[in-house]
């Protein structure tokens, strides 16, 4: 769910001078730029927001801009998300449990995708964890 800027700056209680100060620019630019598209601001603008609020820039994107989620699966190239699988078993094992998972509302991202991948090829007891936390009941 994407948020208005401006909200967020007003519930941190961050004003365009604020995001001015931090990024060198003109109050009146800041305030100009804030109120269009964030695709046409500058990574310099993205950084001093996200600087002022105290995230880090792709977290304060995320809040800002939507991205509609699509799972991409290759049955041919052996993929999900673009990610390369070595044999077709271990492709068949993460993607059933991928699409399952999606069913349910899951927006897995590359870096989660990997990580299952690399459990599935090389089973690890840290991995593991990290996939139980991932995947775990919420009632624990």
């Amino acid at each position: 769910m994407t948020e208005n800027i401006i909200n967020i700056l007003k519930r941190n209680n961050i004003t365009v001078t604020i995001i001015a100060r931090e990024s060198g620019l003109d109050v009146a630019q800041v305030n100009q730029v804030i109120k269009r598209p964030v695709a046409t601001w500058s990574v310099h603008l993205l950084n001093a927001v996200a600087y002022a609020l105290d995230e880090r820039p792709g977290e304060l994107l995320d809040q800002i801009q939507a991205f509609p989620f699509e799972l991409h699966t290759d049955d041919d190239a052996l993929t999900i998300q673009r990610v390369q699988f070595s044999t077709a078993a271990v492709y068949q094992q993460v993607r059933f449990a991928v699409e399952s998972n999606v069913l349910e509302g899951w927006k897995p991202t590359t870096k989660e995708i990997r990580l299952l991948k690399a459990a599935a090829e090389r089973p690890d007891d840290e991995i593991l964890t990290e996939i139980e936390r991932l995947f775990g009941d919420e009632n624990d």
